[in-house]
């Protein structure tokens, strides 16, 4: 996909933006009534047109620091380089299909839409906002929705995040200075790094697996019987924890990142603002245990500790240019884990047939320390997706992995203390997060 001729220096892009730049968030939705892929096209050319400043109507120049709206002469090519034909794919390997049409490297558009003959596939530049502006995104293009992009402008910077800084700073301050300086002062454990580091540029795969609505229901019933007060979410890590961990991916045992949203501390009324309101914490926890988990969570959830991150992150991108030259090998990777339970506008995807709903999700690029593991729920299943680096990770057994979670009862029973039954113990946690797709920019 080449770049497209733009027009006048466009607006800056926000520091939270900036953070997430050459981070991709992907989607492919099948079975579905695909709109006309020319009505499609026709209607973006007018939006674009109507507004021209919009960052989805853009082009991100200047090493992701501006927005540069399209030429008007140049508009129609742009759309047809940016909205293309897809291809048949195989539901039992999309990913592969995923990797193979993955925007050009050097592409500066915020997105690129295929549509299939009953899909669409999705990739999203993350500096366009998180999942509050991909999943309606996503939705709108399915249904053909191109004027209600505008709403999507993403509007939040580093004075949003000075401003929950400082509403929060008040209540939370002292529980911020001595996370600071517990983490400062804990050492790394020996086993986390294998000097000499070798570099390289990351690379990224994924894989992923369909829990049925009767399988996920069993969960349901199960976690409702032997341990009613644990959430969704500790449950759901802690098992993709030890389905990962048993088909040997070395994974850090001690905790694990998950990403916050933190319109949580915005006025009720911008619940979606759209932008980059989430930001990735690290929970130390007993991965093993889904108690220590959802204690962790709780504990993120009351001190707000993601606040001064938002804040930091985007002030560090204000003060100097990021940079990823690349990722040193580790023997232990930490696990991102993203529940997805309520993607916005979901609900309004014009399947083809519900029962049959494919919501097919993975984020790029993962760096070789990590590995980022999402769960998605579509019409009563759950889709588990695992983005990871293939050079450091065996893809069959994140596969395998992902399998032995059509099982989580027996996973996590396997685990209990007692062989005869004793229901895990309980701890009351929030859920923290409305639903972000993707990989934390740390």
């Amino acid at each position: 996909m080449s770049n497209s001729p733009t027009t006048g220096r466009g607006s800056r892009t926000s520091y939270l933006d900036r953070t997430w730049l050459n981070h991709w968030t992907v989607l492919l939705l099948t079975p579905i009534a695909a709109p006309d892929i020319a009505d499609l096209r026709a209607k973006m050319v007018d939006f674009m047109a109507s507004d021209p400043s919009h960052p989805l109507c853009c082009t991100l120049e200047n090493a992701g620091t501006r927005w540069r709206p399209v030429a008007a002469a140049d508009r129609v090519r742009h759309v047809r380089e940016t909205i293309v034909p897809g291809g048949p794919f195989y539901l039992d390997d999309p990913y592969t299909y995923l990797d193979e049409h993955r925007p050009s490297p050097d592409s500066t558009a915020p997105f690129k839409v295929m549509v299939g003959a009953d899909s669409m596939t999705f990739y999203f530049a993350h500096a366009c906002g998180d999942a509050a502006v991909f999943s309606p995104f996503a939705v709108l293009m399915s249904l053909g929705d191109v004027e209600g992009l505008r709403s999507l402008r993403a509007d939040g910077g580093l004075a949003v995040a000075t401003k929950i800084l400082l509403k929060e700073a008040p209540k939370h301050g002292g529980e911020w200075w001595s996370h600071l300086r517990s983490t400062a002062s804990t050492p790394v454990p020996a086993t986390t790094v294998s000097p000499p580091a070798r570099v390289y540029p990351p690379t990224t795969t994924a894989a992923g697996t369909l829990l049925k609505a009767a399988e996920f229901n069993e969960f349901k019933a199960w976690r409702k019987a032997a341990c009613p007060d644990l959430p969704t979410t500790a449950l759901m890590a802690s098992a993709a924890y030890l389905a990962l961990s048993a088909e040997g991916v070395p994974l850090n045992d001690k905790g694990f990142f998950t990403l916050v949203d933190l319109r949580r501390h915005l006025p009720k009324k911008q619940s979606l603002r759209p932008g980059n309101f989430a930001k990735s914490a690290y929970i130390p926890a007993d991965m093993a245990d889904p108690a220590a988990v959802g204690a962790g969570l709780k504990h993120l959830v009351a001190t707000a500790r993601a606040v001064p991150a938002l804040f930091s992150g985007a002030l560090g991108t204000a003060l100097r240019r990021s940079a990823s030259p690349g990722s040193a090998t580790q023997e232990a990777l930490t696990m991102t884990f993203n529940s997805m339970m309520r993607n916005p506008g979901v609900e309004h995807i014009p399947w083809a047939d519900p029962a049959e709903a494919m919501y097919i999700t993975m984020a790029y690029p993962v760096g070789s320390d990590g590995i980022s593991v999402s769960a998605c729920a579509v019409e009563g299943r759950v889709s588990f997706s695992a983005s990871f680096d293939p050079n450091r990770v065996d893809g069959h057994a994140v596969m395998r992995g992902l399998e032995r979670l059509h099982d989580i009862p027996a996973l996590l029973q396997s685990q209990a203390p007692d062989a005869a039954g004793e229901p895990l113990p309980s701890a009351a946690v929030e859920l923290i997060s409305t639903p972000t797709v993707g990989n934390a920019a740390r």
